[in-house]
């Protein structure tokens, strides 16, 4: 169980409701692959067995939670690479991702097919890729683990990052609305602190809670209207032509929970 500790592993979505909100709270985010001959399915049984890993990890405070998320009926933009993607969260960077020896070695006393959970994962899936985020901005938790969530990488573009993080401050205020008129369930945003590369997926991502897929044909264009207006004297042609102009979606997909700390 010694490996546990060289191990980063499943991290992604989590509901803002388990994090800390008097402290910042830290996202180790990985996007996993599935090896050729291997079903998801597959996948998110092993998770389910890392998941008495993790709940001992949140136990001895190394972490506030952990989670995993599969792409939604396949619903995702043609860039994205990853079959499914998990989170840890923290208020601790150094402790989320620790794996103590001492604790592996105890939850392998007392179930020894954990032993060979890191051989068996590695046949099944591979981490293609980690991010390390933080919470900047959120609306407050819906605790619906069953609501569906539109997972976007955001890249500023070139030169218009401090102007992007000015104007998602007011943008929170048009999801607040969104979530008052019933349209989503809650909204988040996470900057990207590491690794950083101006050919990656994006600075930011950005999590869209939904009760169903009904609401992604709910009429919003009233909220947009008077917010653009309220929010930032802009008309709504003026509004969609700057959001346009700061940012681009790398990557998009529709995902839902799977597996966590939390049930």
């Amino acid at each position: 169980m010694k490996k546990l500790s060289l191990l980063l592993v499943a991290f992604f979505a989590l509901s803002v409701s388990t994090f800390a909100q008097n402290k910042t709270t830290y996202i180790n985010i990985a996007y996993h692959k599935l090896k050729p001959g291997h079903t998801l399915e597959e996948a998110i049984a092993l998770e389910k067995r890392w998941k008495i890993v993790h709940q001992k990890r949140k136990s001895l405070g190394l972490i506030t939670g952990w989670a995993a998320y599969t792409v939604f009926n396949q619903y995702k933009s043609e860039s994205v690479d990853y079959d499914y993607v998990s989170l840890n969260a923290s208020t601790d960077l150094n402790a989320i991702t620790q794996y103590p020896d001492a604790m592996g070695a105890e939850l392998v006393k007392a179930d020894p097919s954990l032993a060979t959970l890191i051989d068996d994962t590695d046949k099944v899936q591979s981490v293609i890729r980690n991010k390390i985020t933080k919470s900047i901005e959120w609306t407050g938790p819906s605790n619906d683990l069953n609501s569906l969530i539109i997972v976007e990488s955001i890249q500023p573009t070139p030169g218009n990052n401090l102007m992007y993080l000015d104007y998602i401050k007011k943008f929170k205020l048009m999801q607040m609305d969104r979530i008052k008129a019933g349209n989503i369930q809650e909204w988040a945003l996470w900057q990207h602190l590491a690794p950083i590369s101006s050919d990656g997926i994006g600075q930011y991502t950005a999590v869209t809670f939904l009760k169903d897929l009904s609401k992604l044909d709910f009429d919003s264009s009233q909220i947009y209207i008077n917010g653009a207006k309220n929010y930032f004297n802009l008309t709504p042609q003026q509004f969609t032509k700057k959001l346009s102009e700061l940012r681009d979606i790398k990557q998009s997909a529709i995902m839902k929970y799977a597996v966590g700390t939390f049930n």
